[in-house]
């Protein structure tokens, strides 16, 4: 079937002359004559019967309805043109896998971790977008996104990676040597995720304690920050050991009580279901469940994947 669309050439034209406002720097430009851009844009109105710039004195104004049009177009002209210098840089061979991530993940997790993958598939590229990007899979260039929950979203698949296995960290100072009975942590601020503002009340129910005064205290957006801030002094922090094994190690953070706990939240890899086949994202998933059963060994059930 032919598809109902106009000339590259005169989009382009358009999409040009609509940035410089201007028919002349347009055709600079595109190395043509002026003439020609004015003739590509007069034959791309034709087409759609709707006028899409005012000739002024001054220059040219886009109407209401070139306005829309080139918004909606220039999406679509950078797409066929990142998939062309992608093409061309691979040779059709890997390509791109656009993700977000979440930041003190990917900076303490992912990252250190990412060059055994490019090691082992040179010819995929891994790009990170912008992290606000990832809750949002109606973006097309978007592949797959790490988040950070209980690993169920309507239309997206996703495979747990790490992040359930969480301690009671503080300051060594704070609690020199530790507590010996949960009921002990409630004789000092609790911090807090705000994503994960239950955490504290599930471990506390876990372990067999009152919950009552489990959501009192600081809260903090990032668990870079809350590292910092349990580091410091403020109080108790409960933290996915994933993220503190260099403070651990450094001993600028300690264990506030040897308590296995599991927490219902981690963080997952998450793709659209109309990507799940897509190439890139199946060799860096296959790669990723690898490597996270080898940080975080984890009952069966926890990982599920729609990807065949």
């Amino acid at each position: 079937m032919r598809r109902f669309c106009p000339s590259l050439t005169d989009l382009q034209a358009f999409e040009v002359a609509a940035r410089h406002s201007s028919f002349t720097r347009a055709a600079q430009e595109l190395c043509v004559t002026q003439g020609a851009v004015s003739k590509q844009v007069k034959h791309l109105e034709e087409f759609v019967g709707i006028e899409l710039f005012l000739r002024i004195r001054q220059g040219l104004v886009l109407t209401e309805a070139g306005r829309s049009y080139l918004t909606k177009i220039q999406a679509g002209l950078g797409q066929i043109e990142a998939a062309t210098v992608e093409l061309i840089a691979h040779q059709g061979q890997g390509g791109t896998l656009n993700l977000t991530c979440m930041p003190t993940f990917g900076a303490r997790w992912l990252i250190p971790r990412l060059t055994a993958f490019m090691r082992l598939r040179p010819d995929i590229h891994v790009e990170f977008l912008p992290h606000r990007q990832g809750y949002d899979f109606s973006t097309p260039e978007l592949d797959a996104a790490v988040r950070f929950g209980e690993g169920i979203w309507p239309g997206s698949g996703a495979d747990y990676i790490v992040g359930r296995e969480i301690l009671p960290v503080c300051s060594p100072r704070l609690i020199p040597g530790g507590c010996t009975s949960p009921v002990d942590l409630l004789a000092y601020p609790l911090l807090h995720h705000t994503s994960a503002l239950e955490g504290w009340r599930d471990w506390f129910e876990q372990a067999g304690c009152d919950t009552r005064r489990s959501l009192e205290g600081a809260r903090f957006d990032q668990y870079a920050l809350l590292s910092q801030a349990a580091a410091a002094g403020f109080g108790v922090a409960l933290i996915p050991r994933c993220l503190i094994e260099d403070e651990l190690r450094d001993g600028k953070l300690a264990v506030a009580i040897q308590l296995p706990i599991r927490a219902r939240m981690g963080y997952y890899l998450c793709y659209p279901e109309q990507k799940a086949n897509l190439p890139t994202l199946q060799a860096f998933r296959t790669w990723l469940m690898e490597v996270s059963r080898a940080a975080e060994p984890q009952p069966q059930e926890e990982a599920h994947s729609d990807l065949k």
